[in-house]
């Protein structure tokens, strides 16, 4: 599987950008670079339109596929990030953002200060191409467009021929109103940004790694609706912000069951952003109404009556001194089922009565000098249904992974990060994740690079 989900957008940069005035000025980048020698740094300047580009692309390989596999895609299932072994180009993004002036970064975090006392409006637009744009499109939208044929239809051609698709997984508009403590609100497609990864790997986006933990699998990848966010508290030590929204369901804007979910968010940063916990959550029924009109992989199950499924992430981030950081995540979901011969799941037919998932992850960082750090991450995740890592994965039981990587900013341009990863599954005895359906354990190792342009 690929980076199946891209849940944030350009106006992240505009977020961090933010916070990093609280830290020494940060080193010249890249981002933005080709746009402004081609027609000039007018419509950023007079505007505050930002347009950047990102490449992102990689070597992998394993320890288990034969050599005819490795000529295939999705030789590193269920491997999170790059699933192909060989070279991938994994993502080419487009982003086009017109952050907001407020006091509250839509998705990521309040802001300290006063509340601006006037409004601003603003968009977020990400163009993204590659294997990973797969998995980011969102139903109703990109995920029939002409040029994603026929690998739309046809997975397993998609995986021999590694065809690589388009999406658009972030179209909306952004406003802040100074009503109250002030109002921020997002309209449109876009990414609910739970969890603690964000990609895709912004320079400034906290994932230290090329491959995805299991619980960013387990995770919706785009939403379509309308979220409203507000700052509730703003003290000398710490701030508080919530969010609220009412969205098609996961990854949906053409919803098949008529019924909304509902997310939103508690925010909790230190004044100075140098520790923040956020909880997050998404709610509301996810199965297909019938079988002429089935949205799978988003929802795995069919039935005339609603089946109620919940994910809840708490993770936060906490900088010891210069050097030093962690961070943590922990998830737990449960998708319903009535038990009925009518609720029928696609993988094991009739009669679904439900399923839960549960995962923990950290990652502690070194941070050597300013363009070189160390990063380590262990992950334990809990799928006893094999139900919320398809189609990775239907394997039933406990993944287990431990990665050790680094970060190095060659230039302003060039980020390089290679890791090596473990990961060891313990659960059901017939199934084998790894390996096509051979093994329970796999090492793999991955050499990543990042244009920023």
């Amino acid at each position: 599987m690929n980076n199946i989900k891209v849940k944030t957008l350009g106006a992240v940069l505009a977020a961090f950008a933010t916070l990093n005035t609280h830290a020494a000025e940060s080193p010249e980048v890249g981002e933005g670079t080709l746009f402004r020698s081609l027609f000039g740094n007018t419509l950023e300047k007079d505007y505050g339109i930002h347009v950047s580009n990102l490449l992102d692309v990689a070597y992998s390989r394993n320890n288990r596929s034969t050599h005819g596999e490795q000529k295939n895609g999705l030789g590193n299932l269920p491997l999170i990030g790059f699933a192909d072994e060989g070279l991938e180009l994994g993502s080419l993004h487009l982003f086009v953002d017109k952050a907001v002036k407020g006091n509250m970064v839509p998705r990521v975090t309040p802001l300290p200060g006063p509340a601006p006392s006037e409004a601003s409006f603003g968009f977020t637009f990400e163009m993204l191409y590659g294997r990973n744009a797969q998995f980011a499109r969102t139903q109703g939208w990109d995920m029939h467009w002409d040029v994603n044929s026929p690998g739309d239809d046809d997975l397993a051609k998609a995986q021999r021929g590694k065809q690589k698709f388009l999406a658009l997984p972030n179209l909306a508009a952004t406003a802040y109103l100074p009503y109250g403590t002030g109002v921020t609100a997002m309209a449109g497609i876009f990414g609910p940004a739970m969890g603690y990864e964000i990609p895709p790997n912004l320079r400034a986006a906290r994932n230290q790694f090329a491959s995805k933990t299991y619980a960013f699998l387990s995770e919706p990848g785009t939403v379509a609706g309308l979220m409203l966010g507000t700052r509730l508290y703003n003290g000398k030590s710490a701030i508080l912000g919530a969010e609220l929204g009412v969205v098609q369901g996961w990854n949906n804007l053409r919803d098949n069951n008529d019924k909304k979910s509902l997310m939103g968010a508690v925010r909790w940063p230190t004044a100075d952003m140098q520790t923040w916990i956020d909880y997050e959550f998404i709610l509301g029924d996810e199965q297909n109404d019938s079988f002429s009109d089935v949205q799978a992989p988003t929802s795995r199950l069919v039935s005339p009556d609603g089946q109620f499924k919940q994910q809840h992430s708490l993770n936060g981030w906490h900088r010891f001194d210069s050097h030093w950081s962690i961070g943590a995540d922990v998830v737990y979901g449960r998708q319903d089922g009535d038990g009925k011969t009518s609720t029928v799941d696609i993988i094991n037919g009739p009669g679904f009565d439900g399923a839960h998932w549960w995962g923990a992850n950290a990652t502690l960082t070194y941070q050597q000098r300013p363009d070189l750090s160390y990063s380590v991450r262990a992950e334990h995740f809990a799928d006893p249904d094999g139900f919320i890592l398809f189609p990775a994965t239907t394997a039933r039981g406990n993944f287990n992974a431990l990665t050790a990587g680094l970060r190095y900013d060659l230039n302003k341009y060039i980020s390089l990060r290679p890791e090596v990863r473990y990961d060891v599954f313990d659960g059901n005895a017939d199934d084998h994740p790894f390996g096509a359906g051979r093994d329970r354990s796999q090492l793999t190792g991955l050499v990543e690079a990042l244009f920023y342009f």
